[in-house]
């Protein structure tokens, strides 16, 4: 048997102790009792208040043992119950019968254990948000090649995320914040909507640099965004800071739980705002590169003109007759746009053409034909750099397509040729037939449009050529 110390006695369970601590207690009334049931003076046994002295300790002890041994098996059993919740199930609650304060610890533990499941549950729900939003913005930024899209898809899955029902990404600029994309906002405000430095909580965050996370009932500065009716009753922005200059800012706005957002909400958003940041300078650095590359390539398309007496002049009517045929049309602004600046470009190619074959007076070899076949690939080659004039590449590359085939560089034919495309065709050979050119005098208007009708059906879609006689 172990020696009993009290170093031991520490190690043991309550339940040991509890013994121990009776024996102690008892062991003096005990020896009494033995002590006077083997002296001489055994008469005194004999009193009958003794004897009842004597049952009465012995019952004492025995009672406090039992009712002790039940309050420490209660303990005991919490202890072990909290040990099997704590390391296996969260979930389950702890069941006492004991009506005392065991059972007001076990209810505290449960609510202790609910709270930390609930808190488990939403730190799991932020960490699956967390990587779906990161999840998506990531592919976006792989897939697409328009950073408008990247940040059209960051403010839709932030705000979904956040459960909020809207959101903007803003630009500052000339001293006022105005929205660059938007989710769940009314096109008229977008265009509309405008907040100068100071005002709001908008533009409190851009002036003191500063994320804010508010509701209406809480501040009052609210106020500016709900009369300019982009929030209703809370609002998270943060803004959006590269190199110590504020570029812009990202705002959340009406939690759909109708109060503040969490402050886990507004980590997300202020976590994102740096890459957001650094993404919009990118974006203003390459707009400032491909505006001058487009001012470069236009004064090299006005060169290649200026090279050839015959050709001046001939892509700004082109792209006039393209312009009236995309109202004809009616084509989007966007459409318009690319139609005029590939009529523009369409011939920028031909810098890279001999001045040999481009200015030679009479009718080009098979040779020379092959080599002036090549400036629609020149020309795109020349423009595929930048990325916001990818449409234009592709009409300057096929502008000598024809609709049964027969044209170059790729002999694309029907439906592979795109509306605007047929148009661009039509209006160049217009043109290029009503110029004289060193080999040729220019056809009359007349007999300019019995051409377009003789090669339409083949060369020209049909509808195009009508559309334009008509409009000429």
């Amino acid at each position: 048997m172990a020696k009993l110390s009290p170093k031991s006695l520490r190690d043991q369970g309550v339940l040991q102790k509890l013994v121990v601590s009776i024996l102690l207690m008892a062991i003096i009334p005990l020896l009494l009792i033995f002590y006077i049931l083997h002296t001489e003076v055994s008469e005194i046994f004999e009193k009958t208040y003794i004897r009842w002295l004597f049952f009465l300790i012995l019952c004492s002890i025995s009672i406090g043992y039992v009712l002790s041994r039940k309050i420490v098996v209660s303990i005991i059993k919490l202890a072990k119950d909290v040990e099997y919740v704590t390391r296996t199930d969260l979930k389950r609650q702890i069941e006492t019968t004991d009506n005392d304060e065991v059972k007001i610890v076990a209810q505290y533990f449960n609510e202790v254990t609910n709270e930390l499941e609930k808190n488990i549950k939403d730190l799991q729900e932020s960490k699956e948000l967390i990587q779906n939003v990161l999840s998506r913005i990531g592919y976006a930024m792989v897939s697409f090649r328009r950073i408008e899209s990247i940040f059209e898809l960051t403010i839709e899955t932030l705000t979904n995320a956040l459960g909020a029902k809207s959101g903007a990404i803003m630009l500052y600029e000339n001293q006022l914040l105005k929205i660059m994309v938007s989710y769940g906002l009314p096109e008229t405000l977008k265009k509309s909507f405008t907040v100068k430095k100071g005002e709001g909580i908008i533009g409190l965050a851009i002036k003191k640099n500063e994320s804010q996370n508010v509701s209406v009932d809480e501040n009052k500065e609210m106020e500016v965004e709900v009369k300019k009716g982009i929030a209703k009753h809370s609002l998270i922005c943060v803004p959006l800071i590269y190199h110590d200059k504020v570029v812009g800012a990202i705002s959340i706005h009406d939690s759909q739980r109708k109060k503040k957002f969490s402050n886990d909400d507004l980590f997300l958003v202020e976590n994102l705002a740096p890459q957001t940041a650094i993404a919009i300078e990118n974006r203003r650095l390459n707009q400032d590169i491909e505006r001058t590359y487009v001012e470069t390539i236009s004064t090299l398309a006005l060169a290649v003109e200026a090279k050839d007496p015959y050709t001046r002049g001939h892509s700004r009517r082109v792209a006039e007759y393209c312009l009236k045929m995309a109202d004809e049309f009616k084509l989007d602004e966007e459409t318009k746009s690319t139609l005029r600046d590939a009529a523009i470009l369409h011939d920028i190619g031909k810098i890279g053409i001999r001045d040999r074959i481009l200015l030679k007076p009479g009718k080009l070899t098979q040779e020379e034909r092959l080599e002036m076949q090549r400036h629609p690939i020149i020309g795109e080659n020349i423009i595929k750099p930048i990325h916001s004039l990818s449409k234009v590449a592709y009409l300057v590359r096929h502008h000598h397509e024809q609709l049964d085939g027969g044209g170059y560089p790729d002999g694309l034919k029907g439906n592979e040729l795109t509306l605007s495309l047929r148009i661009l065709t039509v209006t160049d050979v217009y043109d290029a037939m009503t110029s004289s050119r060193p080999y040729r005098k220019a056809l009359s208007e007349k007999e300019a449009k019995e051409e377009l009708i003789r090669q339409s059906g083949t060369h020209f879609d049909p509808e195009v050529v009508q559309t334009f006689i008509k409009m000429i």
